[in-house]
């Protein structure tokens, strides 16, 4: 009990002893720089693809041989191209519509590249359906013409209705509404809100796995390498060995922590940067950010993060006190390295599968939750209680971690020249103060 309640200041030399080291590094600062760089550029994706489809079009001709169409065929067939929303920015098809036009003159058009295929229009005298012909040098089971395809359906099922006597206009008028399964969750998501979600979902998750095993490594190489050097035998004269995992987690931790934050820096920085960038490069200010940017997802990441961060290098540190050489670090962390790549894995599949009850029962568990219950708050399926329920549990995990890492630790820092195996490490943390 003496040495929980002398804890401070030395753990706090030894934190700040840490910090510097790691941040003054050169792979540090260099490695923050690229990382927050490609963050950055990732936000930047929405504007790459507007600028792929804006400066991607295809020149369409359409001759129209056919009398008696209704007035909005026009807009029915660049409506079905383009989109009903597609503004002039965004247009993957540039419409010329002739009606009654010279089809001799247009597939002289065609044929020195003005335009990418010509459509003809027909009607049949004895049926008076309309018909099709399209002429042109793209993929006939390519994207381009089943579009185009669609539109010439589209066309014909105005025609018929307009010939019946009524309108796709009216057709379209039905009342048609779309609501969640639980009135209380709002309105229902969009596709592009879906597969944003599940974007943001997968992205931090493996932000939270590549900080676990970066940063936990980090703790357990710096346990190694003092041991390795005999420094440690040094600082045991000045200090106590959970005064040095403490030290060791926290200021390992606040190194992550700085990379981390100046990452999320730059992803933030990107995001808020869409709409300018896409005016430069687009001429227009409408920018799609990331659907499902939840602040709440946000504050869910920066808890679990922690929390799952100091789980996790507790244990690093620990194992890390077994080996006497840096070399011997992977193998002896092998068995937790599985831990969390099962942990990573669950939580890419269960965002497949996020209410069914493995899920549910797996993102309470503190080697779990820190993926599982980030990707269930992430799919905006956890209600506060079980959040809360989750971090107590990880908050419990870490405070048995914590006894268990401090007695293992004090017993593995002793111990050098030696292969140490599991029965000498539980009878020496036994024993252990």
């Amino acid at each position: 009990m003496n040495g929980w309640r002398t804890l401070f200041p030395n753990a706090w030399y030894i934190s700040v002893r840490e910090f510097r080291s790691r941040a003054r590094s050169r792979s540090f600062v260099i490695g923050t720089v690229i990382l927050a760089v490609i963050a950055f550029a990732a936000t930047q994706v929405p504007v790459l693809i507007d600028f792929a489809i804006g400066t991607t079009q295809t020149r369409l001709e359409v001759v129209v041989r056919a009398s008696g169409l209704p007035s909005d065929s026009v807009a029915a067939v660049t409506g079905t191209l383009n989109g009903q929303d597609a503004t002039s920015d965004h247009q993957p098809f540039v419409l010329s519509w002739l009606p009654g036009g010279d089809l001799a003159a247009a597939q002289q058009a065609l044929e020195q590249g003005k335009f990418d295929a010509l459509l003809i229009v027909d009607r049949d005298q004895a049926t008076q359906n309309l018909g099709f012909t399209l002429r042109t040098d793209l993929a006939a089971d390519g994207p381009v013409v089943r579009a185009i395809n669609s539109a010439a359906t589209w066309l014909a099922l105005d025609d018929g209705l307009a010939r019946a006597g009524t309108s796709i206009g009216a057709v379209q008028a039905t009342p048609f509404a779309v609501l969640p399964v639980n009135s209380s969750s709002g309105a229902a998501n969009s596709i592009s809100q879906e597969v944003s979600t599940n974007l943001l979902s997968t992205g931090l998750i493996v932000l939270i796995f590549m900080a676990i095993i970066t940063y936990g490594m980090w703790v357990a190489m710096s346990v190694a390498e003092e041991k390795g050097s005999r420094v440690m035998e040094l600082m045991l004269n000045a200090t106590t060995p959970l005064q040095m995992l403490a030290g060791k987690v926290i200021g390992n931790g606040a190194a992550g922590l700085t990379q981390y934050g100046i990452i999320l820096a730059a992803v933030v920085g990107g995001i808020l940067a869409q709409g300018p960038i896409h005016q430069i490069v687009l001429g227009s200010g409408s920018g799609v950010p990331f659907g499902g940017f939840d602040p709440v997802v946000l504050v869910a990441f920066a808890v679990l993060f922690v929390l799952g961060f100091l789980f996790y290098s507790l244990l690093y540190a620990a194992l890390g006190s077994l080996v006497s050489r840096q070399e011997d670090v992977q193998s002896a962390t092998s068995p937790l390295m599985m831990l969390i790549f099962v942990g990573y894995f669950m939580s890419i599949f269960g965002l497949q599968a996020i209410d069914e009850t493995w899920v549910k029962v797996a993102s309470f568990v503190p080697f779990f939750s820190p993926y599982l219950m980030l990707a269930r708050v992430s799919a905006g399926h956890v209600a506060l209680w079980e959040f809360a329920l989750a971090v107590v549990f990880l908050l419990a995990g870490i405070a048995v971690a914590l006894v268990a890492a401090a007695r293992i630790y004090s017993a593995g820092v002793l111990l050098y020249g030696q292969r140490i195996g599991l029965r000498q490490v539980l009878k020496s943390a036994r024993v252990s103060r």
